[in-house]
């Protein structure tokens, strides 16, 4: 892997503690490479390959949904000396229970602390890597998390997102390494299922180093400390706001419905 094309792309200098290094590679990721599943909504198979990935991500520009953005940090990660692995595991749609097996996490360790990676998840993704130690409030830009044990038979340990008051559960998983086989049976079922939302839905989110910009369909909507706006973008205005906000020269092949809040 060129690496140096790789930090040229997410403008990460290397240098410092391995702690260091994991916690400026995290969020230079997530702030340079957003998440997107425009490919998913043009009927384009998606390829797991780490070359592919690699041409998609640097040599292209683009991003990518979980499998890929979370597979292609796994491999960074290795090339880079860090011992790390892929877990499945299952989110929560309603900060309660936990579901089926949609979406890859990374499991690595830096300076002999265990940590929890993840670059793919979207809207609530944590912007720096999680110590995978229970019930420690660990506090991301501007959002807390926390790891508990699992909150159904089925998860091992649990990580929670604090929302107001209380904390919600945001997804679950078993402290077990996955197989790329198992990587590419789940990722064959969002990419090509009827079942699936990401082919019906247009889904994007990059972090700033202060803030985010997230687009469901037409939707375009950017926090920055306490303070979000939401507009609808039109179909012509489109490629600017996906270049602008996004980093992004590719376009969906058909307009989005209007998407509905609540």
């Amino acid at each position: 892997m060129d690496l140096q094309a790789l930090f040229e792309r997410i403008g990460y200098t290397e240098g410092g503690t391995d702690t260091e290094r994991l916690y400026r590679l995290h969020r230079a990721y997530i702030t340079h490479i957003p998440f997107e599943n425009i490919d998913v909504y043009n009927d384009k198979p998606i390829s797991l390959k780490t070359e592919d990935l690699f041409d998609k991500m640097v040599t292209r520009r683009r991003g990518g949904y979980c499998f890929e953005m979370n597979g292609f940090f796994c491999a960074i990660l290795r090339e880079m000396g860090f011992p790390a692995y892929g877990v499945l595991t299952r989110l929560s749609r309603d900060g309660e229970t936990v579901n089926g097996y949609l979406h890859r996490m990374n499991i690595t360790e830096a300076d002999g602390v265990r940590y929890i990676c993840d670059v793919g998840y979207g809207g609530d993704c944590f912007v720096d890597p999680l110590r995978l130690e229970y019930d420690v409030p660990q506090l991301t830009h501007g959002t807390v998390y926390r790891v508990v044990p699992g909150v159904q038979p089925e998860v091992e340990y649990t990580v929670q997102i604090k929302r107001g008051e209380e904390f919600q559960n945001l997804m679950g998983f078993i402290d077990r390494p996955a197989l790329d086989e198992d990587f590419q049976i789940c990722n064959y079922y969002v990419n090509f299922s009827p079942w699936s939302g990401f082919r019906k839905m247009l889904m994007l989110n990059r972090f700033t180093e202060n803030g985010r910009y997230s687009m469901m369909n037409l939707f375009l909507t950017h926090q920055e400390g306490e303070k979000t706006e939401r507009r609808e973008v039109s179909w012509e205005e489109l490629p600017r706001v996906l270049k602008e906000h996004f980093g992004l020269d590719a376009m969906p092949d058909h307009k989005p419905e209007p998407f509905k809040f609540g």
